[in-house]
């Protein structure tokens, strides 16, 4: 029986955002500012409205900047060196799949950044869709991006990416709502720390299978 994983990094494989805590080390590293909006985010980092802020700072922060000046390599061996940063259930299970959960393929669907989620999916030997961030003539970033952070782009990755008639059993990993765009495609869902207002919004349609909490 071929098996498929399609999971969700912020909040889902990985304990915070990948581009909320890159903007906290680019901050620590003295390579751009905080406008006050991470300081708090990291007191509250399931809050929306502060994602939402953080990562409106970060994206107006790295315009002009080269994708190497913001080392992206480093910090990601810097944020899976973290306990404070990871799951070490979830990530323990793509390193080290038994029979019982072994997967013939496993995809990354986020609104991380791609440049940061590359280097995860090769630590990680798996495939990946995240946000794109757009690049001028001189390899200098534009602002511009073309996101992966709704339940509808979510959707629309898969479905133009991925042939779901392919595998007998789709397991999906999600936090949020906007992974309904994963969920509706898995025989099997799980829900790993979600917000009060994931559980409570959550379409009808849609059957949880298991809820992670910390």
């Amino acid at each position: 029986m071929k098996k498929l994983l399609i999971t969700d990094v912020d909040g889902t494989l990985t304990k915070k955002s990948l581009v909320l805590s890159h903007c906290g080390y680019l901050i620590k590293e003295g390579i751009i500012k905080d406008d006050g909006s991470y300081k708090a985010w990291e007191k509250d980092i399931k809050n929306e409205e502060l994602i939402v802020a953080v990562a409106g700072n970060y994206r107006k922060s790295i315009i002009g900047k080269t994708i190497e000046s913001l080392k992206p390599s480093e910090f990601i061996n810097s944020f899976l060196s973290s306990k404070l940063e990871n799951w070490y259930s979830t990530l323990r299970e793509l390193f080290h799949a038994s029979e019982t959960n072994y997967f013939d393929d496993i995809y990354l669907i986020t609104g991380s950044s791609d440049f940061l989620v590359k280097i995860l999916a090769k630590k990680l030997g798996v495939k990946y869709f995240a946000t794109k961030y757009f690049l001028d003539e001189n390899n200098r970033l534009t602002g511009e991006i073309k996101g992966m952070f709704s339940a509808d782009q979510k959707d629309d990755c898969i479905q133009c990416n991925i042939n779901p008639n392919e595998y007998q059993y789709i397991e999906g990993w999600g936090d949020t709502l906007s992974d309904c765009g994963i969920f509706k495609y898995c025989n099997y869902k799980i829900l790993v720390d979600p917000t009060k207002q994931t559980l409570e919004n959550m379409p009808l349609d849609i059957n949880i299978d298991k809820i992670i909490e910390e």
